[in-house]
Parts: C-alpha cells; structure tokens; sequence
C-alpha cells in the first residue's frame, strides 16, 4: 500500500511525464488545439503554466482561460485583491497560431510579469518579463512569439528594447535584480 505521500509524487510525476511528451513532440499540442479539444486544451494548459510556475519560483495562483477576443492575444491580470487568482486569458485565434515552443515562450512572458509584480510591482516592464521568462525558455522562441504578435497587430516593434541586447552583442545591459531572482 502507497503512502499519501508516495501516491502524490506518483501524480506529480505522471503530470510532468505528460507535459513533457506535450512539448517535446513539435504540434502534437498544436494538433489537438487544432482540432478543437478545447477542455482538453484548457487542461493542458493550466499543467503547463503549473510546470512553468515551478521553473520560475512563482508560488501565485494563475488561472487559464480561453477567450474569444484578446486584443493583447494573451495578458495576465493582477487579482484584486492580495488573496486573488491571477488570470491567464489566450485568444483563441491567436492559440492555433502557436508552435507548442512558442506557447510556452507566450506563457513564460505571461508568468514573468506576475514574477515581477509579486517581487517590484513598480517595475513592470516588457524587458524584465522577458528575462524572467527566459530563465526557462528561449530567447529564440520569444522573438518567433513577438513576430507573431506583430503580424497579427500589423505593426512592428524593436526587439532589443522587449528583449534587451542580443546574446552576441558585448553591450548587453544586466538588471541589478541578480541577487534576488532565483536560478532555474
């Protein structure tokens, strides 16, 4: 007989086996949003954003929802109140466009602003979003995300200032939050 404990490490395990078979296999998650298994889908998600929580030391809640008409394509609202959920809502649309790497590059943006305002509510900005969430994902597939968001919105906008400098670049600017943001 399995201990509470042991039945629960199990799940766990099951939950990250699954996101993991989700992600690692290139539009098997895009295939099902594809094909409309939006509960499904949902689900998937709400594991994801867990998954990504995890990575990036963010205790808050965050609930996923689906919505018809996002003009952002995804935000992320603060709760109203300090024992609020923060509310992940995805346009629908704008979630078929997306390669399973680049929903977790949006998702990742997503979950660095609530890092942010649960850490300097003050300093929100699309550049710190970014290197929060590039603590667990590519810088590559965040600018493929900005691309789509641009085309979508017809207009363009200059990655280093959302990104900062490249990698490759000898200036690229460092954020003096290293001692208080926690390592992947």
């Amino acid at each position: 007989m399995r201990s509470r404990g042991g039945i629960l490490r199990s799940s766990a395990c099951v939950a990250l086996v699954l996101i993991a078979l989700s992600l690692s296999s290139p539009g098997l998650f895009a295939a099902e949003r594809a094909a409309g298994g939006s509960g499904t889908t949902k689900k998937k998600l709400q594991l994801l954003v867990r998954h990504l929580k995890t990575r990036l030391s963010i205790p808050a809640v965050v609930s996923v929802s689906i919505v018809a008409r996002n003009p952002l394509m995804m935000s992320i609202e603060a709760p109203k109140d300090q024992k609020g959920v923060f509310l992940l809502a995805i346009d629908a649309n704008f979630l078929q466009t997306l390669t399973d790497d680049e929903l977790e590059a949006a998702i990742a943006h997503e979950l660095g602003h609530v890092w942010v305002f649960t850490h300097h509510p003050y300093l929100q900005t699309e550049e710190l979003a970014n290197q929060i969430a590039m603590r667990a994902v590519s810088r590559e597939s965040l600018e493929r995300v900005y691309a789509k968001v641009w085309e979508r919105g017809g207009t363009k906008g200059d990655l280093a200032r959302f990104l900062g400098s490249s990698p490759t670049s000898p200036t690229s600017p460092a954020i003096g939050l290293a001692s208080e943001t926690p390592t992947p």
